[in-house]
């Protein structure tokens, strides 16, 4: 009994044997003609779906890369290009209105201010050759309920007026100057100041850290035999190309002048 058991084990062991062989046999038949490749350095990869390629890892997955670039970046070229022409078509529509509207908001923007006197008389400050930067100019919130202004980006520091970008700029001054010649008893004054009168307008670089005149107005003192007061008024006003940073201050050589200083005024505007 025991010897018919053993030939029984024995050939159905032969029988599983023989069908993993068949489909060890078969699994090598179907498999795809290629070589034997390195896991680490070499890699295969389905091409259109149906080719198998395979070669070195970097020199496929970089062949792969830029392929699918090229795709994208010609796919974005193309939808750039339409979105382009339909942009280009809606603007011809209505070109008029669009450039219109364009310059008026381009020029409702540009950089400009206009400071007036104030009552009160700060310390000027004084510099080369006896030229003295006038300082007692309202400003910011104090140009609230006058004639003047400081828009888009002007700013204001220590008597000067700071541009915010480059640009052509129109700049002006005014100012009345007041000269006592008789005292309240209506005695003549002496003096020994013949000097000229000298409003100028500079401009002083923070690149260059140069301060340069740009334009000036020089008059003589008057010898009058009338009047308590000799009355003076000096106007400047010219065109000047500015840098972003670059700021424009009021100058005069006799500050003693400044005794009714809310008519003066002092500005700028980018044109």
């Amino acid at each position: 009994m025991s010897v018919k058991l053993l030939k029984r084990f024995a050939g159905a062991n032969l029988l599983l044997l023989l069908i993993v062989l068949i489909a060890v046999l078969c699994i090598v038949w179907t498999m795809p003609d290629n070589k034997q490749i390195d896991k680490d350095t070499e890699i295969c990869l389905k091409y259109d779906n149906k080719n198998i390629k395979c070669g070195r890892t970097t020199d496929l997955l970089l062949e792969v890369f830029e392929k699918e670039i090229s795709s994208a970046y010609a796919t974005a070229e193309e939808r750039e290009k339409i979105q382009t022409e339909n942009y280009i078509k809606d603007v011809l529509k209505h070109d008029v209105q669009l450039m219109n509207d364009y310059k008026n908001t381009l020029w409702d923007m540009k950089p400009s201010a206009k400071l007036v006197g104030i009552r009160e008389k700060p310390e000027h400050q004084h510099g080369n050759a006896g030229m003295t930067t006038v300082t007692c100019w309202r400003h910011d919130k104090d140009l609230y309920y006058t004639t003047g202004f400081q828009r888009y980006g002007v700013r204001f520091q220590n008597g000067r007026l700071i541009v915010p970008v480059s640009g052509t700029y129109y700049i002006y001054s005014f100012l009345g100057l007041t000269e006592r010649r008789l005292n309240g008893e209506g005695i003549p004054l002496e003096s020994n100041n013949t000097q000229e009168i000298k409003h100028a307008m500079h401009k002083f670089s923070v690149l260059d850290t140069a301060d340069t005149e740009i334009a000036s107005n020089v008059q003589s003192r008057k010898n009058a035999t009338r009047g308590h007061f000799n009355y003076y008024a000096s106007q400047i006003a010219t065109l000047v190309k500015l840098r972003a940073g670059d700021e424009i201050s009021v100058k005069l050589n006799d500050v003693t002048l400044l005794q009714h200083i809310e008519n003066n005024y002092f500005g700028l505007h980018l044109i």
